[in-house]
């Protein structure tokens, strides 16, 4: 079993490094709010201002700051956030919580449904049915997620009003009974998980329709066919499994892209997950917070790409002649 223990240290470390680094270079000043006097009753004098400065290390060289952000994340601090005034490990799990729903939604569903079109689409290749699901798994691949997620607002919020306009709850449901407010949340998702899931499935489809055509020359499928064996057997039980390796690959490789797209997706339904406290915290200058939701985000990509790496390494029998 082959882990590459050494690739993902390496890749942590820069991951770290770029999650410092860049906020940083992001034009402004991270006391912009506080020392508004629109947004403040009582500008901060010169000593306040240098009061916060020294507490947050800002006041620090470049090195010193990246040294004490090394030694708090080495002691499990992801600090203290400038525009809430709470520890950034608070902040994010009240809005972690609701990303994970809606990505783990998302992901489940479109591998599922990529897996099922496409092995229907290999089954029935060159049939209009093939035809259809290809130039429709293409054109809604085309469209970033943002861009669909304005139009399915558009047209099932705005137009038929069928569907919540945006947010995760709503606030009468929240006194209401458990499964009342289960409703209400599942509702609020049915458009941003749409959106994710329409933009993703071209490539789970294209991929699992493309292995599924290789192996279904293969001959173990004709011998398979001579027995006797109907075809939804033998297409859900000896074809697919063989074609699920690259797909798992492509889900791991994927799940990044479909991060970043939820992020986007979040701040067009108004949806309190880590696109939105990275929008906040990018307008705030907000650095500790902005370092804690990148650092939980690309942590979470890795650990689906090593969690990729075993599962190929458990299913795939060469591998395991290997290990």
């Amino acid at each position: 079993m082959r882990l590459r223990p050494g690739q993902y240290l390496a890749t942590i470390l820069v991951v770290l490094s770029l999650n410092f680094f860049l906020p940083r270079m992001i034009p402004g000043n991270p006391l912009a709010q506080l020392d508004n006097p629109q947004a403040m009753p009582v500008p901060l004098s010169a000593e306040q201002r240098d009061a916060v400065m020294a507490y947050y290390g800002l006041d620090k060289p470049l090195a010193a700051q990246y040294g004490d952000y090394l030694a708090a994340l080495a002691r499990g601090d992801l600090g203290w956030s400038i525009s809430y005034k709470a520890p950034v490990v608070q902040v994010l799990a009240a809005r972690l919580r609701w990303t994970l729903l809606l990505v783990g939604v998302a992901t489940a569903l479109y591998v599922t449904l990529g897996l099922v079109l496409g092995a229907v689409s290999a089954w029935r290749r060159g049939s209009a049915l093939d035809s259809g699901l290809l130039a429709a798994t293409l054109g809604l691949g085309s469209f970033p997620s943002y861009v669909l997620a304005m139009l399915l607002i558009v047209a099932f919020a705005v137009k038929l009003r069928a569907l919540p306009l945006g947010g995760a709850r709503s606030a009468a449901s929240l006194g209401a009974a458990w499964h009342v407010q289960a409703l209400d949340v599942a509702r609020h998702m049915v458009l941003p998980v749409a959106a994710l899931v329409l933009t993703s499935l071209a490539d789970v489809y294209y991929l699992t329709r493309g292995a599924l055509v290789q192996v279904l020359g293969d001959p173990y499928i004709t011998v398979a066919r001579a027995k006797g064996l109907t075809e939804r057997h033998l297409l859900f039980r000896h074809a697919l499994p063989n074609a699920l390796l690259p797909v798992l690959s492509l889900v791991a490789v994927r799940l990044g892209h479909v991060v970043m797209g939820a992020m986007m997706v979040e701040v067009a339904f108004a949806y309190p997950g880590m696109g939105a406290a990275i929008v906040e915290a990018s307008v705030s200058r907000d650095y500790p917070l902005l370092q804690g939701a990148f650092l939980v985000t690309m942590l979470s990509v890795l650990g689906a790409n090593l969690l990729a790496d075993l599962l190929y390494s458990a299913l795939d029998p060469r591998l395991r002649a290997r290990a």
